[in-house]
């Protein structure tokens, strides 16, 4: 019986599949169809010979389940009369004649240890733990002289770019327009949403240094004097901190286009209590002629969400009993950062993010906050948490993530709550297990007594 895979190479992808290197490094854009390619890959080599191993590595275990193993399962039924058998649980897909395929993350090291490869794919490898790749899946390769095949979009001057640059691996290079369906119009749509670094990298398959200033887009253009703010929606964007400074960014939203922002204020204060900062918040309003019933939402840092020793109150249910509504996500930081940055000017050179030359604390932060250095002194692609400059910076990054929520910029699963005035009423518990802070829309005399994650556990 002869079944035919519905899949069609594209031209940059023939290269690849004929290429019989044994290491091959391939650095691409998004969209680009590197991953659908390197699942025929892994398909051709485990029919081709019986007792064939190959694994699917991944960032996380859960990527390599959402990605390489849902995008193999499009094929299941195409591949049935070769298949023994799918382990949803496992993910391990084993053929009729015995070779086997096993998605896993970078994130479980140990999970990778012990099994002589005939092929591994590192998805994404630039953004998986750097040790895995010489410390367990090279030697993983040696005695079956196995295959290697690394796929990624550029993520800085990592491991991956090292590898990439030595000249002992076939190494592609993939821009995003070589995939035929992406049109010229999608990608000038898209420099409108995004820096010009952001789009070198993940479009252009380029490796960027995230070097020196965090924001490097951001300079006396962005600065106004002031503006007409009565067609704007009012928001603010909030870090906690006591000993560490609470910072908050006082920010306006276009309300015709919703995509110009202007912040119009900026109040950064430490060793104070909540109530007193809420009543700062207030006076600060007051004086740009604002009340709470103005601000639409509070965009806060989800360490809001703990209670306050002296009070037994959380930040975010202080701000809600003086009438603010407040709601907060957890996000992935370097995307976040870039979120931030294609408003401060996209790829057009068109700037969104404005701020009014009073707030002069956020001015000086935008051009002090660094990339932080690893001990060796090369730089790191984090942002360096210096206790001067990250607080208002994270304030305003906590606003972008979530007023514009797009997927893309934050994590797969963010841990959401939205506090509203009067209903759904929320109250914090302290788990009986792990004695972490939680969330319940229960008495604090009624169970659950134990978090989410506890439960689970």
């Amino acid at each position: 019986m002869i079944r035919q895979i519905d899949y069609l190479p594209y031209l940059h992808q023939w290269a690849f599949h004929r290429d019989t290197s044994r290491f091959k490094c391939i650095v691409g854009g998004r969209r680009v169809g590197k991953t659908v390619m390197c699942i025929q890959e892994v398909v051709k080599h485990c029919l081709e010979k019986p007792n064939q191993l190959v694994f699917w590595v991944a960032p996380t275990f859960r990527d390599a389940r959402e990605i390489g193993f849902e995008d193999f399962n499009q094929y299941a039924d195409t591949l049935a009369p070769a298949i023994k058998d799918i382990n949803t649980t496992n993910l391990k897909v084993t053929f009729i004649n015995n070779s086997k395929i096993y998605f896993k993350g970078s994130d479980n090291p140990d999970s990778l240890r012990g099994r002589g490869l005939t092929l591994v794919i590192m998805d994404e490898a630039a953004f998986c733990k750097p040790e895995v790749w010489p410390q367990i899946i090279r030697p993983a390769l040696s005695d079956k002289q196995g295959k290697a095949v690394l796929i990624s979009t550029a993520n800085g001057f990592n491991w991956f770019k090292k590898i990439y640059d030595s000249g002992r691996w076939t190494k592609y290079k993939w821009p995003t327009i070589l995939n035929p369906l992406i049109t010229e119009d999608e990608l000038e749509d898209v420099k409108a949403e995004i820096s010009e670094s952001d789009y070198r990298q993940e479009y252009l398959a380029e490796f960027i240094t995230r070097a020196g200033r965090v924001y490097q887009e951001f300079d006396d253009e962005n600065v106004i004097i002031n503006a007409d703010l009565s067609e704007y929606d009012i928001y603010l964007g909030m870090d906690f901190g006591y000993a560490a400074p609470t910072a908050v960014a006082f920010l306006a939203v276009d309300r015709g286009t919703q995509n110009k922002v202007i912040q119009f204020d900026e109040l950064e204060i430490a060793r104070t209590q909540m109530d007193k900062v809420i009543d700062k918040i207030i006076t600060k309003l007051g004086e740009n002629g604002m009340s709470p019933k103005d601000v639409i939402l509070c965009y806060t840092d989800p360490a809001g969400n703990a209670e306050e020793l002296s009070s037994g109150a959380s930040p975010v249910d202080m701000l809600r009993n003086r009438g603010f509504n407040v709601v907060n996500k957890g996000s992935h930081i370097q995307p976040g950062l870039a979120h931030v940055r294609s408003y401060i000017k996209n790829t057009k050179g068109e700037r969104r993010y404005f701020v009014y030359d009073k707030c002069v604390k956020t001015i000086e932060a935008f051009n002090a906050y660094q990339y932080a250095p690893n001990n060796n002194g090369n730089i790191k692609e984090e942002a360096l948490k210096d206790g001067v400059n990250d607080h208002i910076m994270d304030a305003i990054r906590y606003f972008f993530v979530n007023r514009f929520d797009q997927a893309k910029w934050v994590a797969q699963v963010p841990d959401q709550y939205a506090y509203t005035i009067g209903e759904n009423q929320r109250v914090m518990k302290r788990c009986n297990t792990c004695k972490h802070p939680f969330i319940s829309s229960t008495p604090k005399s009624e169970p659950p007594f134990v978090c989410n994650d506890c439960k689970e556990n």
